[in-house]
This record gives C-alpha cells, sequence and structure tokens, in this order.
C-alpha cells in the first residue's frame, strides 16, 4: 500500500533517477527484495520525504528553546532537515547490500555441508535436478536450500532447462562461492563431464577452507581468552585490592564501595556479553 502510494508520487522522478543507480536492480535481486529498482527508489524519496517532515518542526521547535537565538535556530534547523532526509536516502538505497552481505555470510558458512550432502545424493546417480529436489527436501541448510529451490522452480514451474535455471542462479545469488560452484556446474553440463566428480573435488576444496578457518578460529580463541583473563578478570581485581587499600588509607569508603559494586556487577557482565558476542560472531558455522 505504501510502496504504491510512494510510486504514485515519485514515480517519475524515480524512473529519471534510476539511471544513476546501475546497480540497485542486481542488488535488489540478490537481496531476494521483489520489487523493481524504480519502485525502490520510489519508496526511497517518500521516506526522505517523511524524516522531513517529522523533524522540521520538531527541530524548530527544540532548537528554538536550547538555543534561545531565533536566527542561529532558524539556520540549523533548515541544516539539520536537509541533512537528515538526504542520509535517510542513500541510507535507504545501501539497504540491500547490508542484505547480501548478511545472506552471503550465511550461504557461505553452510557451504561446505551442502556440497557434501549434494555430492552424497549425487553419488546414487540421480540426475542433478532431482538430486537438487532431494536435496531441497532434506536438507536443513536454509540459506542454501532456498538458492536450490529457486533453480529447481525455474526448471519444474517455468520450462527452464538447467542450464539456463543455472544461469539465472548464477545472475542472483550473492554468495560468490556459491557462484563459482554454479559456474562449475554449468562447466560441467556443457562440456559433458562428470557432475558427481566434480562436486567430489569442490567439497574437498571447501572443507580444506573450513579447516583453515578452525584453525585460525582456534588461535584467535586463544588470544582471547589471555585477553579477557588478563585485561579483564586480573584487571578487576587488582582494581578492587587497589582501591580496597586505598580506601583504608585516606578514606571515602562509601564512595570506594559504591565503585567496587558498579565494577563487579555492572562492568565485568557487559565487557562478558560482548566478550561472548565477539566468539559467537566469530566462529565457523558447526554442522
Amino acid at each position: 500500500m505504501i510502496s504504491k502510494y510512494a510510486f504514485r508520487l515519485f514515480g517519475d522522478v524515480a524512473k529519471k533517477m534510476e539511471a544513476y543507480f546501475p546497480e540497485l536492480k542486481n542488488d535488489l535481486k540478490r537481496a531476494d527484495l521483489k520489487i523493481s529498482s524504480q519502485e525502490y527508489i520510489a519508496n526511497a524519496l517518500f521516506a526522505s520525504l517523511l524524516s522531513f517532515i517529522v523533524t522540521l518542526p520538531f527541530l524548530a521547535f527544540s532548537l528554538s528553546i536550547a538555543i534561545g537565538t531565533f536566527l542561529f535556530s532558524y539556520l540549523m534547523t533548515i541544516t539539520l532537515t536537509v541533512v537528515l532526509p538526504v542520509s535517510v536516502f542513500f541510507i535507504y538505497l545501501n539497504y540491500p547490500k547490508s542484505l547480501i552481505k548478511d545472506r552471503e555470510k550465511k550461504i557461505d558458512s553452510y557451504l561446505p555441508f551442502s556440497t557434501l550432502y549434494l555430492t552424497s545424493i549425487l553419488s546414487s546417480g540421480l540426475p542433478f535436478h532431482k538430486a537438487l529436489r532431494v536435496f531441497i527436501e532434506f536438507s536443513g541448510h536454509k540459506s542454501v536450500v532456498e538458492e536450490m529451490r529457486k533453480i529447481v522452480n525455474d526448471i519444474e514451474f517455468y520450462g527452464l532447462d538447467t542450464i539456463s535455471a543455472l544461469e539465472r542462479a548464477i545472475n542472483r545469488t550473492p554468495s560468490r562461492k556459491l557462484r563459482e560452484l554454479l559456474y562449475g556446474i554449468l562447466a560441467t553440463i556443457r562440456s559433458g563431464g562428470n557432475i558427481f566428480t566434480f562436486m567430489k573435488e569442490r567439497t574437498s576444496d571447501f572443507f580444506m577452507d573450513y579447516r583453515r578457518k578452525l584453525f585460525e578460529f582456534s588461535r584467535s580463541m586463544t588470544i582471547y581468552t589471555q585477553i579477557y583473563l588478563v585485561a579483564v578478570i586480573l584487571g578487576t581485581i587488582f582494581f578492587i585490592i587497589l582501591t580496597s587499600v586505598v580506601s583504608a588509607i585516606g578514606g571515602a569508603a562509601q564512595n570506594i564501595l559504591d565503585l567496587q559494586l558498579f565494577m563487579i556487577f555492572v562492568f565485568l557482565p557487559m565487557i562478558s556479553i560482548l566478550f561472548l558476542f565477539l566468539v559467537k560472531k566469530a566462529q565457523p558455522a558447526w554442522e
């Protein structure tokens, strides 16, 4: 509903601006956003307009009270209400890129296990598109399954041949590794080669890369653990001992006690949560 209204308002402007964003069409396709580039630009313009309408009276009122000088607050309001909609517009246009990176990371994380499973299916002698159907039905790797499901849909529902379906998949997938894999499958089919042999070799390459990532992660974990134990745990203990000695010598015990309680019950848990978050982001996907 909002998209239709935005296109009605800014459709003509969006058509003229489309040429200035040539990568947007492919970005939307790889981000799996089912919307045309013109509609998306119109939505970005509409979001910018809303941000301008919302922030203009609020900033004008707030700055006039805070600053007191009418001319300066007026100039500040105009400046901020111009900068904010422009920022909203470009943030909106770059949103598909963030989705692409997120999807690429998910696909790359499970690609070694997905190729291993698909290779085991191909070893039974099934044709490629039927092996994909079995893979889709039983595999739990949703990010890779979605990409393979689109290939099967192109073949079974839209009547494309396997080569054409793979070419479409190569153009829309956000993952470079999956794109290279599909290129290899496409070249193998065209040359009449054995897909199972190719997949077996690529699976071996993927797992070599995966073992390298595991080794790098284990080394990183060693460094992270040492930093956490020395800088956080021992640092907090040293701080508590030092402040206790200082309070015993110089007084102000209540202030020191409040600071120690803050370190133990606020600072240390927050740092620990941040450490766990960093470890979670750094670790490779597990099967």
